[in-house]
């Protein structure tokens, strides 16, 4: 754009009020094309002699103008000019506030005309969700197309598909708005984003802060009173918001592995550990090293604890179960210890554990149990895979009472034998935990480590026993945390084995981080 035809040329016609009406259209149909123009041309009143004032106001600030009026045109309403000189933003005279309700009138005017209005056009792909109940405005949505509003997530997840392959992954419960195909607003709630280099520029606005991406991987968690944002890959720049009688926060750039918390009473992000295991980034399991070396060693059923509508899904699919739920506050799912999901047992969830009724059968007197653990709190008794009911079944693994890793198998005499770990289970962190019996040892590994083998007599054999994740048959004695990546095996895996496995989980760990 440059010469007589570069429409910044028309913007002192328009500050000053002597625009004709053909410039005024040719403006507009610029500032309709062009986001960039958009942003120039209100920095251009900012600093407009004729608004002083005005010129004192942040990046911040401006940045808040035009979300403002954006947010307002799509709801079909303008601020007044009182209502702005009324607003906290530190306009100092009525002349301002006149000044940038014109501009308001002027932004309007082009939201509703602009090609894609997202309050008329659908802005957002609903790619999948999970027991989701979201409403729109207080009332259900079941829309597969999401506009312009705001939404709650009561219940459930969502995977949304914004503009430019922006992928974006909500957890209920969530408060936010979308305002259009490259901005959303979350007032609660966690929220995380993969965008492609084509999204650069994708945003979300909290009340303590604008995240704007620059291709990159990030998630954000908006509780009562602050806002944190989390980087796994990639670039994005945090802008704290203004705050009255509080001194305007620079904006940070947080990269790989970085994250931050904005406070509301001081707006200054603070640097806070990563939390790799709190988001859930994706639905989809890594179908890499880990996978493809347990199905080498040709298991009887894998249990990936895949984030799925259908429930408790297993490889092969005639061993598939379903997953149980309660009152609570999060899905019964969380990020597992590899990218994707995993089953969460209370831990501040739905999640009441999972049931197989038809379990996969043990008939040649040996077993392999292998699961991935992460306890959230000190859960004595706490089960991680269950087949025991009074005279039935024949395994389980779970905890002692003294917090310990404790595997129990039923023999072909019917007697129950046990082996138990040499240490409480540490919190907060994923176990790769491996139970084996081979016709004359029981062993127990933790980590590739064989913690403890004691003699054992051949497995009892089972039939259509139900298994039982994270819970009893009673409902009781449920896991507080999670459980991964389950492996059913007829037949005693070997040392080597368990330590290969375990080596493949680690070469998996480092990629997914």
């Amino acid at each position: 754009m440059s010469g007589s035809h570069d429409p910044r040329s028309l913007f002192a016609p328009y500050a000053s009020g002597e625009i004709a009406t053909e410039q005024l259209h040719e403006l507009e149909a610029a500032l309709r094309e062009d986001s960039d123009l958009r942003r120039e041309f209100i920095g251009y009143l900012n600093v407009d002699s004729a608004l002083s004032d005005l010129a004192a106001l942040t990046p911040t600030e401006l940045a808040e103008i035009e979300r403002e009026a954006t947010t307002d045109a799509s709801r079909k309403s303008v601020p007044t000019v009182a209502a702005i000189a009324s607003s906290g933003w530190g306009f100092r005279r009525a002349v301002a506030a006149t000044a940038v309700g014109a501009t308001l009138l002027l932004m309007a005017s082009l939201w509703f005309n602009w090609p894609g209005n997202p309050a008329h056009e659908p802005v957002a792909t609903l790619v999948t969700e999970v027991d989701a109940l979201l409403l729109r405005e207080r009332q259900p949505c079941s829309d597969s197309r999401l506009r312009a509003g705001e939404y709650q997530l009561q219940r459930g997840l969502l995977h949304l598909q914004f503009a430019n392959n922006v992928m974006v992954y909500v957890e209920a419960p969530a408060h936010f708005d979308v305002v259009g195909a490259a901005r959303v607003l979350l007032d609660s709630g966690r929220l995380s984003a993969s965008v492609p280099p084509e999204g650069a520029g994708f945003t979300v606005e909290t009340p303590e802060a604008e995240v704007v991406d620059f291709g990159t991987e990030f998630s954000v968690d908006v509780s009562v009173g602050a806002s944190e944002v989390h980087v796994f890959e990639g670039l994005v720049r945090v802008q704290p918001r203004s705050r009255r009688n509080v001194e305007a926060v620079e904006a940070v750039d947080l990269r790989t592995s970085q994250a931050v918390v904005i406070e509301d009473a001081t707006a200054k992000p603070v640097e806070i550990e990563l939390a790799t295991d709190r988001f859930i980034r994706t639905f989809d399991e890594s179908r890499r090293n880990y996978a493809r070396t347990v199905k080498q060693l040709s298991p009887l059923a894998f249990y990936r604890m895949a984030i799925r509508d259908q429930g408790l899904t297993c490889v092969p699919p005639e061993y598939s179960g379903v997953v149980l739920t309660g009152d609570g506050k999060r899905p019964p799912h969380a990020r597992g210890v590899f990218a994707g999901g995993s089953l969460r047992v209370l831990a501040d969830s739905i999640g009441r554990g999972g049931r197989v009724d038809t379990s996969p059968p043990l008939r040649t007197g040996q077993l392999t149990l292998s699961a991935f653990v992460y306890l959230e709190a000190v859960t004595p008794n706490g089960i991680v895979a269950n087949t025991i009911r009074a005279d039935d079944g024949n395994f389980t693994l779970g905890l002692n009472e003294m917090g310990e890793i404790e595997a129990t198998v039923r023999n072909r005499d019917g007697d129950l034998q046990t082996v138990s770990g040499d240490s409480a289970i540490a919190l907060h962190t994923w176990r790769h935990v491996v139970m084996t019996v081979d016709g004359q040892s029981h062993c127990l590994y933790e980590d590739g480590r064989l913690v403890v083998s004691s003699p054992c007599l051949p497995l009892a054999e089972s039939g259509a026993d139900s298994l039982w994740f994270g819970t009893d048959a009673d409902g009781q004695n449920l896991w507080n945390g999670r459980i991964d990546e389950v492996v059913l095996f007829d037949k005693a895996l070997s040392n080597a084995e368990v330590t290969k496995l375990y080596q493949a989980a680690l070469e998996e760990i480092g990629k997914s981080e």
